[in-house]
């Protein structure tokens, strides 16, 4: 292009410039990745630290480690190839990491080798925002969401196969064994007890994991987080409710669930810990029935009379034998004579949820739970883009959730300490971008390739 003044020169690319900036001041216009690498700072890595001894090549620091996950997390980079290239290139993460540069290799040992113990980070930043007056346990939101599992249909077929031989094979080398024997349990694979399970999705039928939150009301802090591999909700309810009071140390006031949650055991269970349960109201057959108090019995739309005639499994049962030749019948769905009617006692626990659900406040209480938790799944699925799981193995799912779970949590914690000018500020600054990482990265792609020999590898031990 020939010079003629309309345009800016162009400088010359291999024109050596001097910069003297400190991480610090590269990313002083970016208060939210201060406040975030603060909030880190506060947190107890103790546990962490002594596993690493005293022999060998020093490795990088865990809290280190855990910042640039946690923030790759909450930005859409979750490889560690991706987490890799951020640190030598993306000032944020290089001011997390402190200029240090550890690679991809280091990166995914560091977050298999510890999974477990980022479970133990997360609920530290609960008893962060706890103590910061973000949780007040008035009503707790459980739900859960299918995530993909880092595993193709075929291979999870071939294991699941496997794993049904190996038992009949088994059962039939079992018959040859004393009694005492029979008793122990089979020895099952690690690969096989970990795997994914097939689950219902919007992609249909896929290797997933189900990953269950409780979130409180006020700020939509996660209090408990479980990986599950069950392809429904049902029975999960107390698992996850026990967590709640175990990391925040006292139970919630209230706690809602959608109808998939419903069993009986849960019921007793959330009954007996003092905290109010909210789910949907199953149909018992007495919705279309009127309720005579003077008769102290049901009176259908034809005009029989549904009297108590016994009490069975904590319910009272209510039936009329005047059903045949009934027009009502077919719409009462009534085959024979016979129309019962299983209604909870008022002094059981499922006599209570009903009397709860029953009452407005309860139905206001309960239209709350979408608000609350699906929030939560629309940060994680549509913002950051984590619609699958990259490590293998139910271990590897959780390590993966627990990190997600804790850097929602730093977020809402960064949010409520930042003055409301710096959050006006920081939504606008939402409104215009600077240039994401993700397309950095893809036009640094597409004009070199880094080798070995240009960038040699930083060994490193963890």
């Amino acid at each position: 292009m020939i010079p003629d003044g309309r345009f800016f020169a162009l400088p010359s690319r291999d024109q050596c410039q001097i910069s003297f900036l400190s991480l610090r001041q590269a990313v002083a216009d970016d208060p939210e990745l201060l406040a975030f690498d603060a909030a880190v700072d506060q947190l107890d890595f103790a546990k962490l630290e002594a596993r690493y001894g005293q022999v060998g090549h020093p490795a990088f620091a865990p809290r280190l480690m855990f910042k640039v996950m946690v923030y790759g997390y909450c930005h859409g980079l979750r490889s560690s190839r991706q987490l890799d290239r951020a640190c030598r290139h993306d000032d944020a993460f290089r001011f997390l990491a402190h200029g240090l540069q550890p690679d991809f290799r280091t990166l995914c040992r560091f977050r298999r080798n510890h999974g477990a113990d980022f479970a133990g980070l997360f609920e530290q930043t609960v008893t962060r925002c706890q103590a910061a007056g973000l949780v007040s346990l008035g009503n707790v939101a459980i739900d859960g969401t299918k995530m993909r599992a880092n595993r193709s249909k075929e291979r999870l077929a071939q294991l699941q196969a496997e794993f049904r031989q190996a038992l009949a094979e088994a059962e039939v080398a079992d018959g040859d064994l004393p009694a005492e024997a029979e008793a122990a349990p089979a020895a099952v694979r690690p690969e096989v007890a970990e795997e994914a399970a097939f689950m219902k999705s919007n992609e249909g039928i896929v290797p997933a994991y189900n990953g269950q939150l409780a979130v409180d009301a006020d700020h939509q802090i996660i209090v408990a987080q479980q990986v599950r591999t069950e392809p429904g909700d049902q029975g999960l309810l107390g698992p996850l409710a026990q967590p709640v009071e175990d990391n925040c140390g006292q139970t919630p006031q209230a706690t809602s669930a959608d109808g998939g949650y419903l069993t009986e055991a849960d019921i007793e269970q959330l009954d007996t810990s003092g905290t109010q349960l909210h789910l949907p109201r199953r149909a018992s057959g007495a919705a279309d029935l009127e309720w005579v108090e003077a008769e102290g019995a049901y009176r259908c739309p034809a005009g029989k009379w549904l009297r108590p005639c016994r009490v069975r499994k904590g319910k009272q049962i209510y039936r009329t034998n005047r059903c045949r030749g009934c027009p009502q019948a077919e719409a009462c769905g009534v085959k024979g004579k016979t129309k019962e009617v299983h209604v909870p006692l008022a002094e059981t626990a499922r006599g209570r949820l009903e009397r709860r659900m029953a009452s407005e406040a309860g139905q206001v209480t309960y239209a709350a739970r979408k608000q609350i938790v699906e929030p939560v799944f629309g940060r994680f699925k549509h913002n950051w883009g984590w619609r699958r799981f990259l490590l293998r193995g139910k271990s590897g799912a959780q390590a993966e959730w627990s990190l997600g779970c804790a850097g929602h949590n730093l977020r809402k914690l960064i949010q409520a300490d930042a003055p409301a000018g710096d959050r006006s500020a920081e939504s606008q600054k939402r409104t215009a971008p600077r240039p994401q990482p993700q397309l950095v990265f893809r036009v640094l792609r597409q004009h070199f390739r880094m080798s070995y020999c240009e960038h040699p590898r930083r060994v490193s031990a963890t």
